[in-house]
């Protein structure tokens, strides 16, 4: 049976943030209150905003990331934002072919209400998992299956304790709260579990130098773990620089892997009036 699970796991750990903690009780309890330290943003979302980054170990390209805000709709009396993502790996990579497309509704507070990962590898037969999250009855309710066939492999609900990520709007609670300074485990539902994403926001500031633009970007900095192995082989310690200004865009990212290390690299975007800030 194909699954999302992997990628999934992978793209949460490139959007610069680690997981996962089995949550208990005591845990979801910890986490509320950490996250409570951390107040929301206005305007972290800007419809029409795209940004490809390039996925690379040592001289090779894994890989290419492509990240939208599609538009703004009001949904349960909320604005919530669209965005989605696609992940394809480089076709010259041999034994491996990855090609998933990720959906995700996020409100102004960076919290998720829907999301959905499907494996596009095969498009006649594409594998999905759907997660609703409602938190009027504080459950999340989860499909999988195929889409095409409309075979059903999973289907049920957990919980809903309090606000919740999944694994691509948790791109955006990054860029959200990286200029604050603070340690936090941050509820996420992926694979059919909760678990605590674990992320040090350090507001440290610093400069990187990318192949898109040539001059030293002027960043902030955040660093996290992952507690599993994903695509790739990547697991434990990650670190992510973004952008110091208010579009707070990820610039680069560092994964460890079994055998080194991961980079991931703005390589363009598509954002009116933005380009990385230039380090003085």
């Amino acid at each position: 049976m194909p699954s999302c699970s992997g990628m999934r796991k992978f793209f949460s750990f490139i959007i610069l943030l680690g997981f996962f903690g089995v949550r208990t009780a005591a845990s979801e309890e910890n986490a509320q209150a950490q996250a409570a330290t951390i107040e929301s943003p206005d305007g972290m979302f800007f419809v029409g905003e795209e940004l490809t980054y390039e996925v690379s170990y040592s001289i090779f390209t894994l890989g290419i990331i492509k990240i939208q805000v599609l538009d703004q709709i009001v949904k349960d009396g909320r604005t919530v934002y669209r965005a989605q993502a696609f992940m394809d790996s480089h076709t010259k990579i041999p034994f491996v072919n990855l090609h998933y497309v990720f959906y995700s509704e996020n409100d102004a507070d960076l919290y998720s209400h829907y999301f959905s990962g499907t494996d596009t590898k095969d498009p006649s037969n594409t594998y999905y998992s759907d997660y609703d999250f409602r938190y009027d009855v504080k459950k999340i309710f989860y499909q999988t299956g195929i889409r095409q066939t409309q075979k059903i492999f999973k289907t049920g609900e957990d919980s809903l304790l309090m606000p919740t990520e999944d694994g691509l709007s948790l791109f955006y609670y990054a860029r959200g709260h990286v200029h604050t300074k603070a340690s936090v485990n941050v509820p996420t539902y992926v694979d059919e579990k909760l678990v605590n994403t674990h992320i040090n926001f350090l507001n440290k500031k610093s400069t990187v130098t990318i192949d898109a633009v040539k001059y030293p970007v002027r960043t902030v900095e955040l660093d996290g773990r992952a507690d599993f192995v994903g695509i790739f082989g990547m697991t434990g310690a990650f670190h992510g620089w973004f952008s110091d200004d208010d579009a707070a865009i990820p610039i680069v990212a560092t994964m460890k892997v079994i055998l080194g290390s991961v980079h991931i690299e703005l390589i363009k975007w598509s954002r009116p009036g933005w380009n990385p800030p230039r380090a003085n």
